[in-house]
């Protein structure tokens, strides 16, 4: 004879329902009087600052820039948001931020490089970077050799156009050169003079230049000091030739 198994009261299951939630309660809360505790400690708080690759910036002015000091949230602002602040300053054109818990946030800065010199017309000397923004020496003897950087606005766009081609050069290619100047026509307003360290007289265009790079070099390690003109058509003439109107040559 089979027997039948008797129901479970309803209001035990009701009641067992009731402490499953009061005990999700409790569990609740108590992670919520850890996070309000853990937010509170120390732990959540940056503890060292630590800023890497400065050259012509000063590590004050990185740290300001971040917005933030030893004792802020560890936590808030994330990383995209200190590194776009960062990126304010015009000496910078990369940044990495890196957290590492507990409290350590590590700041990597990288400078535009530095692609020539410039006289400011009373005896100040600045570094022009590849953005073309002038920056003081970052220190006494620390000027870059680089090509001086003669009769040029600060805001002609010539020059932040030079700027950006210098550095796009291999060093190996700008190493000779000495001096800059701006040299416009009105066929090329782009078009500069170049005096190198070895003696030769260059004229040819900003935009032309890192596609002429390769032929200026090979007169300078092969020919004697000239002028050299790289243009649409390139020709070379020697100084002790020059008294000569047959003596200029087709660079090559």
């Amino acid at each position: 004879m089979l027997e039948r198994i008797p129901a479970i009261p309803r209001e035990q299951t009701a009641t067992r329902r009731r402490g499953g939630k009061l005990l999700w309660i409790v569990i609740a809360l108590f992670v919520a009087v850890l996070i309000v505790l853990f937010f509170r400690s120390s732990l959540s708080r940056i503890s060292v600052v630590e800023i890497h690759g400065t050259t012509y910036l000063t590590q004050d002015q990185v740290a300001s820039s971040l917005g933030i000091s030893v004792g802020d949230s560890f936590f808030m602002p994330g990383s995209d948001k200190l590194a776009d602040r960062v990126k304010q300053l015009p000496q910078v054109k990369d940044v990495r931020i890196v957290k590492k818990f507990p409290g350590k946030l590590t700041v990597t800065v990288h400078e535009y490089p530095a692609v020539a010199v410039e006289m400011d017309g009373k005896g100040g000397v600045s570094v022009v970077l590849e953005n073309a923004y002038a920056v003081q020496p970052s220190g006494v003897g620390s000027l870059p050799n680089k090509p001086v950087l003669t009769s040029w606005k600060k805001d002609d766009p010539q020059r932040a156009a030079l700027c950006r081609a210098l550095g796009g050069l291999d060093a190996v290619g700008v190493e000779d050169f000495s001096e800059i100047s701006p040299d416009p026509s009105s066929a090329y307003p782009d078009r500069i003079r170049i005096f190198t360290r070895s003696g030769f007289d260059v004229l040819t265009t900003i935009g032309k230049l890192g596609d002429k790079i390769a032929i200026l070099r090979e007169l300078v390690e092969n020919r004697e000091p000239g002028s050299v003109v790289l243009l649409d058509s390139d020709t070379y003439s020697p100084y002790s030739a020059q008294s000569d109107p047959n003596g200029a040559d087709e660079a090559s």
